[in-house]
């Protein structure tokens, strides 16, 4: 649990990176107004609007394993910000959205779903508040470490930072799989 917990904070410091860095590098690498910044997170909200639902209803019928989609939506959220190293061509922003909000859409509902699954019976509220604290957690950190790094180095940095911060999620989701799924060959003998 705790090493999927380290996985939610990571995505959770690359999801916010939407609401703190990545519309000012809109502004000063591609001279966007804020209207069209809004545009950009309007597009990620109608998607959500539109294909969360029957993909996590298509996730459940299938029975595909929650801590799978929530790796897989880790790898989409660090390409996503890999992508925003290519800084001279305005459509990448679109690509780039893309990739984050089909990251988040795989992330956030199905992390919720598999913290509540682990919590033993009766204790349910202290495993979601820990749960929602480590996003507490993220949204403080976002912010914190993307300005910082902006203001020392650059957004490419950055950009590669949050990346490397994704992979890292992604792996640190793959070995809560292997875990988990030992855990239930176990359960079976």
């Amino acid at each position: 649990f705790w090493i999927f917990l380290m996985s939610c904070v990571i995505s959770g410091v690359l999801f916010f990176q939407l609401f703190t860095t990545i519309p000012l590098y809109h502004k000063e690498q591609f001279n966007l107004t804020e209207f069209q910044t809004g545009l950009l997170l309007t597009m990620n909200g109608i998607l959500i609007f539109f294909l969360e639902m029957p993909i996590v209803g298509y996730v459940e019928r299938k029975k595909i394993d929650k801590v799978k989609m929530v790796t897989i939506g880790c790898l989409m959220m660090a390409v996503s910000l890999f992508l925003l190293l290519i800084n001279y061509w305005v459509g990448i922003l679109v690509v780039m959205m893309v990739f984050m909000t089909f990251g988040e859409m795989f992330v956030f509902p199905f992390s919720n779903s598999f913290a509540m699954s682990r919590a033993p019976k009766g204790h349910e509220g202290r495993y979601m508040a820990i749960f929602t604290m480590s996003y507490s957690m993220a949204h403080i950190l976002s912010a914190k470490v993307g300005m910082g790094i902006i203001d020392h180095w650059s957004y490419q940095a950055n950009w590669f930072f949050m990346g490397t911060l994704g992979v890292i999620s992604f792996l640190l989701g793959i070995w809560t799989l292997k875990l988990v799924e030992k855990e239930n060959r176990e359960q079976k003998q």
